[in-house]
């Protein structure tokens, strides 16, 4: 079994939190092209418990050295405007060979499953896989569909198109074991401050105190989970994923689980099971038509 060093930083801050948990972890990057990948819910402030804190960002870019290049990416609603409204513009400025990429936009590249659980193949953004490291910054949430939105989750933006999106997302809790074979994350944080609980949809926020952080996403995801009040074993999409790759070991830094420990409601509003209705009917008409 793997043992694998997760750190858990006790605080309000998340700037701060990321900082303690990256120097306490050793975490640097030298000379490798780096891809960023946080989860950006729209342009919401990372207090309503959808968005990740750009402070995390910030963190991590402070302790990239002579990396050629920086990708900084995601694919919400309207991912320029969450660009701007939550300062990525500004603080791209600062740092050299930092670009953003709003990978809705960007080219697309199809890839076999080496072993698929929903389908054999995938589109996937192509500019991802021209870099050598990624680092994989989700939000502390629940999600009514693939039970909650952490690292493994985050993976699914790197599917580029709306409509795309929309042939896996019913069918999300194989589709994800699919897309992470794909892109491994390399180094995964959580923002944890605020999260969001019950309905993933509506911001319902949930001051939690936390930042994690550590090299397998499993071993990440797994103190995420415990903070939550949620047991991963539950959910089959962990099931399998701790078959594919493995049940980590973790060995915990930092501060105690029951520090920041607290439940997470889990469930959805009856507006959004029936907007999940509608996107597997929708799911189904694009598949007939669509290569997926």
């Amino acid at each position: 079994m793997m043992n694998e060093d997760v750190y858990l930083a006790k605080t309000g801050d998340a700037y701060r939190g990321a900082c303690e948990a990256l120097d306490a972890l050793k975490f640097r990057v030298s000379g490798k092209r780096v891809y960023i990948k946080p989860n950006l819910t729209g342009g919401r402030p990372s207090q309503d418990g959808l968005t990740v804190d750009t402070g995390i960002v910030r963190a991590v870019l402070e302790r990239l050295h002579d990396c050629p290049h920086i990708t900084i990416g995601e694919s919400c609603s309207d991912t320029v405007s969450a660009f701007e409204r939550l300062g990525y513009k500004a603080l791209v400025k600062e740092f050299p060979h930092v670009r953003l990429e709003d990978i809705r936009a960007s080219d697309i590249v199809w890839k076999a499953i080496p072993k698929p659980y929903h389908t054999g193949e995938m589109p996937f953004n192509a500019n991802v896989f021209t870099h050598d490291f990624i680092i994989n910054i989700a939000k502390m949430k629940t999600h009514s569909l693939a039970g909650v939105t952490l690292c493994l989750k985050n993976i699914f933006g790197f599917i580029p198109t709306r409509k795309q999106k929309l042939m896996y997302h019913p069918f999300i809790r194989k589709a994800l074991l699919d897309m992470n074979q794909v892109v491994r994350s390399d180094f995964c944080l959580i923002d944890g401050v605020w999260g969001n609980e019950f309905d993933e949809v509506q911001s319902t926020p949930k001051y939690t105190g936390a930042v994690i952080a550590g090299r397998n996403m499993l071993a990440v995801d797994i103190i995420a989970a415990e903070i939550m009040g949620i047991n991963l074993n539950t959910i089959d999409t962990y099931e399998r994923a701790f078959k594919l790759w493995g049940d980590p070991e973790v060995n915990l830094l930092g501060s105690e689980l029951d520090e920041v420990k607290t439940m997470y409601r889990q469930g959805r509003l009856f507006t959004t099971r029936l907007r999940y209705l509608k996107e597997t009917t929708a799911s189904l008409v694009y598949r007939t038509v669509n290569r997926h």
